[in-house]
């Protein structure tokens, strides 16, 4: 049995007070996510400001092993 692992920080977590992930920031949350395992990574709300719009388009150019953005 396979237990799928699903990640939120990157949505829920940035909206902590004081919370302000830049792209670069969530590219290499993503890649250590995905180094650790995780197969889901849930990256934010495409299209809903610059900063995720940016995020969607380069992490489709990261090599990612495990996960789904």
């Amino acid at each position: 049995m396979h237990v799928q692992l699903y990640d939120t920080t990157l949505r829920d977590g940035s909206q902590g007070e004081g919370v302000n992930f830049s792209v670069q920031d969530k590219l290499l949350i993503t890649k250590m996510l995905d180094e650790v395992g995780f197969d889901l990574i849930e990256g934010g709300f495409a299209g809903s400001n610059e900063k995720d719009s940016e995020y969607f388009e380069r992490v489709a150019q990261l090599d990612l092993k495990h996960a789904r953005v």
